[in-house]
Parts: structure tokens; C-alpha cells; sequence
């Protein structure tokens, strides 16, 4: 049976062939039929990646056609292309299984973008199922402390991508740690004797951040009396970490798609441009789906920079991560201030596990560190605490679960532990199903009634407005 990338089903005969001729050029091997038969006629003979297929065909189809395929080669990615007025099929067929849909009139380089994703996203998955094969432990940072399930499935997901040359989009709140992430990942690449240098966009104005990023030549403006490195070739041969991505101006955004392009930058005040080598690492904390649906943020740059995409937790979502931090940084905290704290109590510990953390690991960071120094004897009490985190009130579970049945409780709690483990798996149903020790189908089923939707798929209000309530 032979390998290819894409086959391509739609009963519009120039449709087929335009699509066929677009991925042959861009270096695909690809398969074109005119209905669903043919398309499974093709798959007896043929292992495809891809099936980009038309939703509504004669005879077989597109719904149809992905029923057929999940039974003969589920692990096909499948993609559909619909008109405007079929929208509700298509995200009918996103809760069955698809992959995405593309609306017509079809936007090529979206496609062509949302092609590339699928087939990456798949050649990781293949990579993570050969790891897991070999798994052996880690050696983990100094710096990389936790306890919570999640974040050892997110870890085990990063050793997967960590040697390739993936771009990486790491989103969370702020102080997540998604910082240090990022120097994991460089850590455990084969660029690791590179450099890994790291700029916030959101920092610099964006004179000065063009010149910090890709240098400038002498006299390109007042101050610049000798030419001048940016950090795209400090960076040559390692990793570029990008914080605060969306703080990125238009210009800025369009200079960044042409290195990820075509892996050349241009200084400042200059006209030649410079070859590099890099591999960019990008993090934000706000949502650039929604950047984008307001124009804010380019979608063909969106779409580059989240090949592989890692969404830290707050720390209030992982509270087993706690306990292990809190005593990493008294460890931390004792050298450098030459104190001799043995542990916290029970009730501090209890008390920060109750604080809800706005600030996440970095204020745990701050407020164990002020602990350390003011604590009167070898242990953290409440007294060594800020008053701020000491007021806040304990939840009980009667208060969480009032005025709810049985049922309902039990809902909500459910609806919660697959929440975060598909946020934990970058929401790969796969992998999420095998987690939890169920059915792929069953947690079809099962997210379909909570309704857990992927925040990342497109037209979210087509999408609720579809949902069954």
C-alpha cells in the first residue's frame, strides 16, 4: 500500500484538478477523485494523511464519506470544504471527528497553512507514540518543579517536539513560567550548545525593538554611530524566544513572517540581507485567535508560529504543583540569604493552597522568598505570610457544589477532569481519551454533552449556536 500526503475529494471537476496542481507545486503528493466512492476505492490501494473532501456531493457524502473513513483508516486527518450556507454541517462534522473546514470561496494560502498544520501535527503525534515506546525519565531542570498530572503530560508532550525544529507558541497567564519553558525546550534540542536568547516585544517601542531584533547600520538614525547586531544574530544557530508576542506592531509582524519564510533578516538603515539561523519560540498571554478576529494580529503569521502549540495552567488549576514549589524555593531561598528555614507548617501550606495565585509561580516565588527572610524560627507559619493571602476565606465543598443535585455536582466535576486534560494534551482527543482511560467515541460522546469545544477552532458562534442544549 502506498504513502501519500493528500487526496483530494469534490465533484467540481476544476475545483479538483486546481487543488491537485496547487499541492503538487508545493511539493505534496497528491490523488484527486470526482465522489466518495471513488475516494474509497482510492484509500484500499492508498494510505493518505489528508482527505480534504466537499462536503456536499452526490451519492456519498462528505459527512458520509468521514463515517466510512473512521472505520477503514481512523487515523486519516480529515479536512472539508463548504460554502457559507453549510457552515453548520461542517462543525457537525468537527464534533464527529474532522479536522477543520475551509470556506469557500477557498482562501490558498489558509489552506495551504491548515494542510502544512495537519500533516505536522500528525508526524508529531508519530514521534510521540515512538517515544513513548523508549520512554525513559528526564532529567529535569533545577528550575522545572511540579507534582501535577498536567503538567508531567505537558512535559512529556515538549520531549516529543523538543528536537525538531518546530515553531513553538506557549500561551498562558503571566508568571505561568512560560519563560522557562522555552529555555527547556532550547535545553533539550539539539541546539543546546547554540545560544537562547530572549526579548519581550511588549518592552521597546518599535523603533527600538526593530533595532534590538535585527540590528541596524551606522548613521540609519541619530545615535547609531557603529553598525550593530540584533538579536535574530546573536541568536544564529540556537533559539529566539519572543515574549509577548501580540505587543508585536504591523511592521514588526510582517518582518517576522519573512524570517520564518525566508530565514533572512534585514537591519535597520540596511539593504542586504542577512542569512539566519534560528529557531523561534513565541509566547503570549492573551488570546491571538481573538488578536486576529480583530485585526490585530496577522493571521498567516498566526498560523506560522503555531505549529506546536503549549498552554501552560495557572497555578490555581494545578494545585499539587504547590507543596513541591514552595519547598524548591525554600532550598532557593536559604542560600542566597543564608537562612536556615527546615519546611512550611501544615497550616501555611494550607493557606496558599486555598490563595488563588493572580500572579501564579512568580508571586508564590515573591512571597516564599519574603517568608524565608522574615520567619522568626526554622518554619514558614501563617504569621510569615502577607495578610492579603492569610484573608482570604477557605472554600468548602458545600459552598462549590450549593444548590446542586447530585447529578449535577457529578457533571460538573466530570466536565472539569476532561477539560484539563484535554487542555493538558493541546486538546488531542487521542491522546486525551487514552489519559482517561476510555473510548475515543466515548469521549466524543462525552464532549459533545458537556460541550467541550477546542477554543482553537474557527467560527466559535457558529459553533454554539449549533450546539444541542
Amino acid at each position: 500500500m502506498a504513502n501519500k500526503d493528500v487526496l483530494v475529494v469534490d465533484d467540481d471537476v476544476l475545483v479538483c484538478e486546481s487543488l491537485k496542481e496547487m499541492f503538487i507545486l508545493e511539493g505534496f503528493s497528491v490523488d484527486a477523485v470526482l465522489d466518495g466512492q471513488a475516494a474509497l476505492a482510492k484509500i484500499k490501494d492508498n494510505h493518505y494523511q489528508v482527505v480534504l473532501s466537499d462536503i456536499q456531493m452526490p451519492g456519498l457524502n462528505g459527512i458520509e464519506l468521514l463515517k466510512e473513513l473512521k472505520g477503514r483508516s481512523p487515523d486519516t486527518t480529515v479536512i472539508f470544504i463548504t460554502g457559507h450556507g453549510h457552515i453548520a454541517g461542517a462543525v457537525e462534522a468537527i464534533k464527529l471527528g474532522a479536522y477543520d473546514y475551509i470556506v469557500k470561496p477557498i482562501d490558498d494560502l489558509r489552506l495551504k497553512l491548515t494542510i502544512s498544520h495537519a500533516l505536522e501535527q500528525k508526524n508529531l503525534q508519530a514521534s510521540y507514540e515512538s517515544l513513548k515506546k523508549r520512554i525513559k525519565p528526564w532529567n529535569l531542570d533545577e528550575t522545572l518543579v511540579f507534582g501535577d498530572r498536567k503538567m508531567d503530560q505537558l512535559l512529556g508532550l515538549v520531549h516529543t517536539i523538543a528536537d525538531t525544529m518546530a515553531t513553538v507558541l506557549i500561551t498562558g497567564e503571566s508568571g505561568t513560567g512560560k519563560s522557562m519553558l522555552a529555555h527547556y525546550i532550547h535545553k533539550h534540542s539539539h541546539r543546546r550548545e547554540g545560544p537562547f536568547v530572549k526579548i519581550s516585544c511588549g518592552s521597546l517601542s518599535e523603533t527600538l525593538l526593530e533595532s534590538e531584533l535585527f540590528g541596524h547600520v551606522r548613521g540609519s538614525f541619530t545615535g547609531a554611530i557603529r553598525d550593530k547586531k540584533g538579536k535574530f544574530e546573536e541568536a544564529n544557530g540556537g533559539t529566539i524566544f519572543l515574549d509577548d508576542i501580540n505587543s508585536a506592531s504591523p511592521n514588526l509582524q510582517i518582518k517576522f513572517l519573512r524570517v520564518l519564510q525566508e530565514k533572512v533578516i534585514e537591519p535597520v538603515g540596511g539593504n542586504v540581507p542577512i542569512q539566519t539561523d534560528v529557531r523561534i519560540i513565541t509566547a503570549t498571554n492573551a488570546s491571538l485567535q481573538d488578536e486576529v478576529a480583530n485585526q490585530n494580529f496577522r493571521e498567516d503569521l498566526y498560523y506560522r508560529i503555531n505549529v506546536v502549540s503549549f498552554t501552560i495552567p495557572p497555578l490555581r488549576d494545578r494545585l499539587s504543583d504547590i507543596e513541591p514549589l514552595v519547598n524548591h524555593f525554600i532550598n532557593q531561598f536559604n542560600r542566597i540569604h543564608h537562612r536556615e528555614i527546615k519546611a512550611i507548617s501544615k497550616s501555611a501550606l494550607q493557606i496558599c493552597l486555598q490563595y488563588p495565585w493572580p500572579g501564579n509561580v512568580r508571586e508564590l516565588e515573591n512571597v516564599i522568598e519574603r517568608a524565608v527572610i522574615l520567619s522568626p524560627g526554622e518554619f514558614i507559619v501563617p504569621e510569615s505570610l502577607p495578610a492579603n493571602i492569610r484573608e482570604i476565606p477557605p472554600a468548602t465543598s458545600g459552598e462549590i457544589f450549593q444548590h446542586l443535585t447530585l447529578e449535577e455536582a457529578m457533571e460538573r466535576t466530570e466536565k472539569q477532569i476532561i477539560l484539563e486534560t484535554l487542555e493538558s494534551l493541546s486538546w488531542n482527543r487521542q491522546l486525551s481519551a487514552r489519559t482517561l482511560g476510555v473510548s475515543r467515541t466515548t469521549l466524543f460522546n462525552k464532549m459533545r454533552r458537556l460541550q467541550l469545544v477546542d477554543p482553537r477552532r474557527s467560527a466559535p458562534e457558529s459553533l454554539t449556536e449549533s450546539t444541542p442544549s
